[in-house]
Formats: structure tokens, sequence, C-alpha cells
């Protein structure tokens, strides 16, 4: 529904780039010539459409409007310029205003394609029958106007339009007539008539003229016998893309239709359909008009066009489902390393200076080998030191002992004895300087080979030793995925130095504290070997897989992209 048209006119161009005076105008008195003028130039000058929105007006230029030039043109020629001011509205509406206007321009190269010889004329009607079918409000009033001019034009004693409701037509408007009974017998005989031509998509006129051949009449001859021997032609109605109803005229007897009156009055036809379908679809409800999109969507969907298209989306659609239906196992990948079951730390015993390395990280030792050698001159002095000392109480203590002096004998045997105690304390610390392999097995860190001389301090850390069968399989698990993962379950790994070669393994313990590395957090999973392998050393890295279940193939693709967009659409 088109309502607010404020003011309209049409101009003839005196030739393709001057405009020259409007030969129709309404309301002929108004405000807003100016701009209509010249909005109606520059479509003119540009051959193209004008639309000019919050233009100003009226006293003090107070009041607001838009503005709408459309220039008609046929055989690429300007021959007019229709030009509307018309309310404020959104820019979706004012191109359905546009839009008629060039369906105007349409109706002017057919009557053109027709050669009338009253085509100004003939235009002049058409615009006014366009202007009249905008002006009202709905789809009703609109027939009752286009009725009253069609009969006005060609001397109809009635005119009258019908509508398509489902299959059957039924009459909307009569000419001069504001009301009817829909039961009456005229009524009746002018729908079956409407809709013997539509049932034929052919013009059906009585009498018939030349052009006509093989057209069935019978519904026509009985209303044109209602009335004795009465002139009918009866125009199919088309609307964009389909026939929405029909135009019946009726005259006087000796008034029949020739064919430069029915080629007229098709042409006006074609141009009054499009417009009057547009209104009865903005008379409809809002769930009528849901539910012919739906009806457009599945015509689209289903339709012919676009079969290419239609095809992809069919395939991707069924690819969808299967993958949704069909089930496999999925598999959490993660990375892992091998981590000895023990680690055996042997440290700096004392203080001291590196004499020897016997190994390093990466080396194989056995139970009670020799690994390194610390410097032990100065306990081998300390232990001559006590020694002497030794010696010297000993020689007294026999002194006292053939003297018979007993309370010496006791002091001295207790300076023997602590004496004798400071010695098997360095030797301790002698044999301590000799670090040996506590079983055998590998040495997983430590290299003293390049630090041979070297101080070291009480407690550091010189080797870590850890026993050749007796691994762990430590897995690294995104936060994302720890969910999931819990003891007893199965799972596969990989190792980067043995691609060939797949281990079982079984989670022992998921650690519920999560570890920040390299910008990200991970859960450590500790598992277990299946069986024990030989090849394996502490340290090599690798993949591991997990078997987290049965899930359909759709998700176990798409879940973690489903769960990403989850998780940023809660933070949004």
């Amino acid at each position: 529904m088109v309502t607010g048209i404020i003011r309209g006119a049409l101009y003839l161009p005196e030739n393709p780039k001057r405009l020259g005076a409007s030969v129709s105008c309404w309301p002929e008195e108004g405000e807003g010539e100016s701009l209509l003028a010249d909005a109606a130039a520059q479509a003119l000058a540009d051959k193209r459409s004008v639309v000019r929105s919050q233009q100003r007006y009226g006293p003090e230029k107070q009041r607001a409007c838009e503005l709408i030039a459309c220039p008609l043109m046929v055989g690429n020629k300007p021959v007019a310029v229709v030009a509307v001011l018309i309310s404020p509205r959104s820019v979706a509406q004012q191109h359905a205003v546009l839009q008629l206007l060039q369906w105007g321009g349409l109706w002017m190269e057919t009557l053109v394609q027709q050669r009338s010889i009253a085509q100004r004329e003939s235009g002049t009607f058409a615009l006014t029958a366009m202007t009249a079918i905008l002006r009202h409000s709905s789809s009703h009033a609109a027939a009752i106007e286009t009725v009253n001019q069609l009969a006005n034009q060609f001397g109809c004693e009635r005119v009258s339009i019908g509508f398509r409701q489902g299959l059957p037509i039924r009459l909307q408007a009569l000419s001069h007539v504001s009301s009817f009974d829909p039961r009456t017998q005229l009524v009746r005989r002018i729908e079956a008539a409407m809709e013997e031509a539509v049932d034929q998509d052919l013009t059906v006129v009585l009498p018939a003229i030349p052009i006509q051949d093989s057209v069935v009449s019978r519904a026509h001859a009985e209303l044109a016998n209602q009335k004795q021997s009465a002139s009918v032609c009866t125009i199919p109605l088309r609307g964009r893309s389909k026939v929405i109803g029909a135009i019946t005229l009726e005259r006087e007897a000796n008034q029949p239709f020739d064919k430069a009156t029915v080629a007229l009055c098709q042409s006006l036809a074609a141009v009054v359909g499009p417009a009057l379908e547009w209104k009865r679809q903005e008379d409809r409800s809002s769930w009528s008009k849901g539910i012919e999109a739906l009806h457009e969507l599945a015509a689209s969907v289903f339709g012919l066009s676009f079969m290419k298209s239609k095809l992809v989306m069919l395939t991707a659609s069924v690819l969808l489902s299967v993958l949704s239906l069909v089930e496999g196992t999925y598999e959490m990948a993660s990375a892992a390393s091998i981590e000895g079951a023990v680690r055996q730390v042997l440290v700096a015993p004392q203080t001291g200076y590196v004499k020897r390395a016997e190994v390093r990280a990466g080396d194989l030792v056995k139970n009670g080998q020799l690994m390194a050698l610390l410097d032990d001159r100065d306990l081998q002095l300390e232990r001559q030191k006590w020694q002497g000392e030794y010696n010297k109480l000993q020689t007294e203590y026999q002194q006292a002992l053939a003297d018979s002096e007993r309370v010496t004998l006791s002091v001295l045997r207790a300076q023997l004895d602590q004496v004798n105690a400071e010695i098997q304390l360095v030797e301790e610390k002698i044999k301590r300087t000799q670090l040996r392999a506590p079983f055998d097995g590998v040495v997983v860190s430590g290299d003293l080979s390049q630090s041979v001389g070297a101080p070291v301090e009480t407690g550091q850390v010189l080797y870590e030793v850890a026993p050749l069968e007796s691994y762990r399989v430590v897995l690294e698990v995104e936060e994302q995925d720890v969910a999931g993962v819990e003891r007893g379950k199965p799972g596969r790994l990989i190792i980067s130095a043995l691609p060939q070669t797949a281990f079982d393994v079984v989670i022992d313990q998921v650690v519920p504290v999560a570890v920040s590395s390299e910008a990200r957090n991970f859960f450590r999973v500790e598992a277990s070997l299946d069986q024990p392998a030989p090849m394996l050393r502490p340290g090599m890295r690798g993949v591991a897989k997990v078997d987290m279940g049965q899930h359909s193939l759709l998700w176990i693709w798409t879940h973690s992209i489903v769960d990403r967009v989850r998780l940023w659409l809660w933070a949004v």
C-alpha cells in the first residue's frame, strides 16, 4: 500500500536534454512544483531514476518529503518523466514506488509497439490509472477506481474485475457500483466468463474478431444473451509471474470491440495487473504473507532453477546425515614423552672437585659401576694426620701399660677410640668420592666430562639414573580434552624415533593440576606400557592417542570447533 502521495507531475521533454512544461499534475494546486521540475530535469539529463530523501518544501521549508523522478524510456529514448512527492518512508518503500513508476514506463513502450494512433492520450490515461491505484489504501478501492475509469475510457456499460481465490475466480469490483450480491445470477455469469478466458489463457471477445481462432465462448454467450446480444470482452489479468484474475468489459450490441480496442485493453491490463497484485499482497495479513514466503522458499529449494547449487546442497545434506548416523572410535591425541618409573639421583657427598668422569647422559651402566670420581687428596692427608695421631697415642698407651698406670690407660683408651672413629669417618668420605651406579640402568642426565677439575658443593645433583625396563608414559592433555580422560582407558603410543611401531598403553593416573608451559595449559596424565620395550629410552617423545569411546563421525570431526564457538559466544 502506497500512502502519503503529496503531489505528482508528468513532463514531456522538448529534446533529449531539455525538459518541457508539465502536461499533467495531481493535484492541480499545491506546493513543491519547483522540486518536481528540478528532479525531473536531472532524471532526463542522467537518463536514470532520481531518488532524493529529506527534501524540504512549504512555508519556510518546514515540511519534509521524499522526491522520486523516473524517466519513461522507449527504445532507449526518454519520452516522458514522472516525478512525485511522497511522505518520508524507508528505502525499501521508496524502491517499491519507483518500481511502480517503472512499470508505467513499460506500459508506454507496449503502447508504442501496438502502433496506436492515440498513443499520447492512452499513455495519459494509463498514468492516471496508475496514479489512482497508488492513491487508494486498499486493493478493493483501487479495483473499483480502475473499473470506473475503464468504463469511462472505452464507453462500456459495465466493467468487472475478478481475482483468483484458489482455483475459482471471485468478482471483486463492478463499475459504478459500490457493492453487489455475489449470489446473483449476473455475478455468477460474469465469474464464469472470466474463468472461461483464464482457463484458455486467451482474450475472449464476443462477437468474435478475426484474430480469434478456436476460442470457446459459451459462458460469454450466456452473459451476452442476458442483455440481448451485448458485446463482451474478457482479458486475463496477469501479475508479475502468473494470471491473478480477469477484466470483463461489456458494451451495447451496436458497439462491438474491434482489434485496436482489444489490443489497447490488453496493454492496459498488462500495466494495472502487477499494480493490483501488489496492492492485494499488501492487504494480506502477516500470517498469509509468512505462508506465501514459505511457499516461495519451498519452490526455490525444490524447483528446477539453480539445479547445480541445489545438487551441491543436497549432496552436502546427505553427507552430513550419513556422518551424523555412522559412528566411529574417537581417539584423543596429545603429545607424550617417556620417563623412567624410578629415578635415582646421585649427588656430591661433600664439597670438592671433579677428578674423573666415566659416563655421561645416555650411557648404559651396570650396578656398582664407577660413574665419576671426586678429588680425595685432602681427605687422604686428613686420614694420614689422624693415623699419625693414632700411632702416637698407641705408643703412649703401650708405655702406660708397662708402667701399670691405670688412670692414664683409661684416658688413652678413650683418646684412641676417638681418633679411630675419625679415621673411619675419613675413610668413609674417601669411599664416597667414588660415585657408583645404584642399579642397572641408563644415565638420564648429567655430564661431568666437560667439568673435570670444577668444584662441586655438597648436595649438588651430578647424575640421574633410571632403570632400563621400568618406564611410564606422560601425556600432555589439552584442558579442553581432559574431561573424558580417566583411569583404565586404553590407548596407543607412537614415538618419533620409532614411527613404524605402536605401543599399547593404559591410563594410570590423571594429575588434577594444570601445567602452564609455552602459553598453553595442559594436564599431566600418566600411563603405563602393556609390554616392556627394550628399544625405548627416557626422554623420547611422540604422540599418544587415547580411546574415548564411540561417537558419530560428524561429532568427531566438528566437536572441537563447536566447543570453541560456544566458548566464544559465552564470552561475548
